[in-house]
């Protein structure tokens, strides 16, 4: 995430889950990625969160995946530590300043990451889906809900500098370049229509690479 967004985002964090647009835009999108993520991993062990904001998104998913361990990351120091005061008493959530291009978990760790509405405001994208493909245990699956470039939205939204929103051929030839493929597609009804709700997993031949402890280069 670039030095001004990470600044904006950490000044914006005290009133974030108090805004219209969390309320309007930002919960039907990650009521759609919990649905999502039930079914295509009903019972994880491991949840993260990359770009967890307050950790909204985590204490949702604490009441939908009873038992599973949660991590949330985020580069804005006031989001993390609005989302630790907005903890509430008993509910284990770990939460960490991180970027997604250096996430701090070791190989394997999680079979579920989430990322809303973040990934595009990443510095380096092709980087962090590399770590978010690192991090992801076989037979994974990683949510991403994010705007996609198409229509107006590819003229407008480097007019508006709202980050990099791609394409998404070109999301997907990232995403193939890390062993990575898109499994199932959702939409979010409401005023979050345009925005897709995309279950991303390794590749079988990622899998095969992984299970001979091969690593892309």
């Amino acid at each position: 995430m670039h030095h001004h967004d990470v600044g904006r985002f950490g000044e914006w964090a005290p009133g974030y889950e108090q805004h219209w647009m969390v309320r309007r835009i930002i919960a039907p999108v990650q009521e759609a990625v919990l649905e999502a993520a039930a079914a295509q991993v009903p019972q994880p062990k491991a949840i993260l969160d990359v770009g967890c904001g307050t950790g909204r998104l985590l204490r949702a998913a604490a009441a939908r995946f009873p038992g599973a361990r949660l991590d949330g990351v985020d580069a804005a120091e006031g989001m993390v530590k609005q989302a630790v005061a907005a903890l509430p008493p008993g509910l284990d959530i770990r939460f960490q300043q991180a970027t997604a291009e250096a996430l701090p978990f070791g190989d394997d760790s999680f079979d579920l990451v989430l990322s809303t509405m973040t990934f595009h405001h990443w510095a380096d994208q092709s980087k962090a889906i590399g770590e978010v493909s690192r991090v992801l245990a076989p037979g994974g699956r990683w949510l991403l809900a994010d705007l996609i470039a198409k229509g107006l939205m590819v003229f407008i939204a480097p007019l508006l500098r709202i980050g990099r929103v791609q394409r998404r051929s070109r999301l997907d030839a990232m995403l193939a370049a890390h062993g990575l493929a898109v499994v199932a597609e959702k939409r979010v009804p409401g005023m979050a229509g345009n925005i897709p709700v995309l279950a991303i997993a390794a590749t079988a031949s990622r899998q095969m690479e992984r299970a001979m402890g091969i690593e892309p280069t």
